[in-house]
């Protein structure tokens, strides 16, 4: 299951596909508006074709042509946190880009996703899934279960695997 969003902001396309970037490449071709990709949920044994066709029905109010729904992409986040650690955010690629520091001088970041705020906590920056990097005190390192990288978020760029 995907969810892409042009760069207008005016709809969401939700379908599925096996490989999402190459859907993505196919519908690009001919759009001259940017595709971009809100998240995606990794399915097993079929279900995203039952998947699809919920949300489809769910948002059956908001549909506009074919696939395309008119909603905001903050509306993805439940839908993607519903399915956890099988739920995924297209992360903006500057997760831990500084963009500032706040009264008392902590830095504050680009965030994971280009859409909406979402914490560490919520979403991993490596490869974000929505299990969230997990804090472990014995290494006292955040782990996420998804894509099993480590960080103290002190030194963003830095990841150690056990």
């Amino acid at each position: 299951m995907y969810f892409f969003i042009e760069d207008t902001n005016e709809s969401v396309k939700i379908g599925r596909a096996k490989d999402v970037e190459q859907r993505r490449k196919a519908l690009q071709t001919g759009n001259p508006r940017k595709l971009h990709l809100l998240g995606w949920i990794h399915t097993k044994n079929g279900a995203d074709v039952s998947l699809e066709k919920s949300l489809h029905k769910e948002y059956s109010p908001h549909r506009g042509s074919g696939e395309w729904f008119d909603i905001d992409p903050a509306d993805v986040l439940p839908i993607l946190a519903r399915h956890g650690i099988d739920g995924f955010a297209g992360l903006s690629g500057k997760s831990f880009e500084v963009i500032g520091h706040d009264q008392d001088g902590i830095p504050e970041y680009h965030g994971v996703w280009a859409w909406g705020d979402l914490e560490h906590y919520e979403c991993c920056p490596f490869c974000g899934s929505f299990c969230g990097l997990q804090y472990q005190e014995a290494s006292c390192m955040y782990h996420c279960l998804q894509c099993d990288a480590f960080t103290s978020l002190e030194d963003p760029n830095h990841q150690e695997e056990e």
